[in-house]
């Protein structure tokens, strides 16, 4: 399992953001192609957060996918790579994302899909009783039902892009116990 220190090196990353999760990077000279956004969990804490963190954004992913309506409209960007220390996914280029439709001085029309999009998931959620879909539902709402920088809608898909979900340390540290509770 690779460190941080090793990809840091191998493409050249650039830090880019700093933020509570961990410090995202990204490799400015790759082709398009090879971009990515890598988050770095640089410290001993978080480093006992990244295959949780990984593990609850797959989960999200099969949630969705189990939804099929949902499926057609809601993607969830998945890891490239699991490391020792950091997380790996593709790198994306937009202009609009769900927070924009928002802003105060000219907002962009949102697309229809995003009303339908929402119906869809409200339809979908506070059902559960399963401890991890409800977590799941949580994030799931601050991904696709609160303004985010990081939701897009990808018109050649027709798909909002969730480039990463709004996961808090709390969100990920639960996960965590649940995962360890529903292996005992």
């Amino acid at each position: 399992m690779r460190k941080f220190i090793d990809i840091q090196q191998e493409l050249e990353l650039k830090e880019f953001l700093n933020s509570v999760p961990g410090t995202l990077y990204c490799s400015p000279s790759a082709p398009m192609s090879l971009k990515m956004m890598v988050r770095y969990f640089d410290n001993d804490f978080l480093i006992t957060l990244v295959k949780p963190f990984a593990d609850i954004v797959r989960a999200i992913q099969q949630w969705i996918e189990q939804r099929p309506e949902l499926a057609r409209l809601v993607t969830v960007e998945q890891p490239i790579e699991v490391g020792y220390d950091f997380i790996a996914r593709r790198f994306h280029i937009y202009g609009t994302s769900t927070r924009s439709y928002l802003d105060w001085d000219n907002p962009p029309k949102p697309p229809e899909e995003l009303e339908q999009m929402r119906t869809i998931f409200r339809r979908e959620i506070g059902n559960s009783t399963n401890p991890k879909n409800i977590l799941i539902e949580t994030v799931l709402a601050k991904s696709l039902l609160e303004p985010t920088s990081k939701t897009y809608f990808a018109r050649s898909k027709g798909q909002f892009i969730v480039i990463e979900p709004k996961i808090t340390c709390e969100d990920i540290k639960q996960w965590n116990t649940l995962s360890q509770i529903s292996e005992e």
